[in-house]
């Protein structure tokens, strides 16, 4: 076989897998739509690499994650080219919506969920620190600043949890898995936390004074941000960077 027949090859899904690089099968992985042969390649012995990424797989979206550059790819050859079954059975597919492609091309979910998972973290942070100095104009700047992060942070999850369900419908197949359905329940939650947090600000306290029950309501939606935020970047690190 040519090299040039050799790269028109057309895989689907269901035959990349099969060369998984175990047994003495080759071991193939596919990138933008291309495959290549990395059975040569010392960094995929046994069609394993860096213990994370396996051969007969598609690293498109794995590799936004590497440590280095998606040059790598030109080293090895390529051997054909990645189809879906649709494809392969001559049915015409429908091109993706230019709104969806921009957002996968540009990476903006990684973009815009930074935001709420940080304000998300500094709100309670701020609002600890405003108790250690009630009586004093500290308590108030303090209190103000973690308002104001609170509200960012509701305006930046509604674009992050957009973003997050187009990478999750077309980079990952909308597969749901258990790691999808924490970070889809925990999105809820930090939602309605922050949401109910600003109502209670705005419509049931007259004065951020450290008094009453509304005062407490909010200081315990507002500090309960943090462990949401922290599940949600936890299990969002098993995504980029899988164990």
């Amino acid at each position: 076989m040519t090299t040039d027949q050799r790269t028109e090859q057309r895989l689907t899904p269901e035959e990349l897998v099969q060369h998984d690089g175990k047994d003495g099968r080759p071991a193939y992985v596919a990138y933008k739509g291309k495959v290549f042969d990395v059975t040569a390649s010392k960094l995929w012995r046994k069609g394993l690499h860096v213990r994370a990424h396996k051969a007969g797989s598609d690293l498109t979206t794995a590799m936004l994650a590497a440590p280095h550059e998606d040059d790598v790819m030109s080293r090895m050859p390529q051997i054909g080219i990645l189809i879906t079954e649709d494809e392969a059975n001559g049915l015409v597919l429908a091109q993706t919506p230019w709104w969806v492609q921009l957002s996968l091309d540009h990476h903006l979910h990684p973009i815009a969920v930074h935001f709420p998972t940080a304000l998300g973290a500094v709100a309670p942070l701020f609002a600890l620190l405003s108790l250690f100095f009630i009586g004093s104009e500290t308590y108030y700047t303090l209190q103000a600043v973690a308002f104001w992060n609170l509200v960012i942070c509701a305006l930046a999850t509604v674009p992050a949890v957009i973003t997050g369900v187009i990478s999750w419908y077309y980079s990952y197949s909308a597969v749901w898995t258990p790691i999808y359905r924490i970070k889809w329940t925990f999105s809820g939650i930090l939602l309605v936390l922050t949401y109910a947090a600003i109502s209670v600000r705005i419509f049931a306290m007259n004065s951020p004074e450290p008094t009453g029950v509304t005062f407490w309501l909010y200081s315990v939606l507002v500090i309960s941000h943090a462990p949401v935020v922290i599940v949600l970047g936890h299990y969002g690190g098993k995504i980029t960077f899988p164990s």
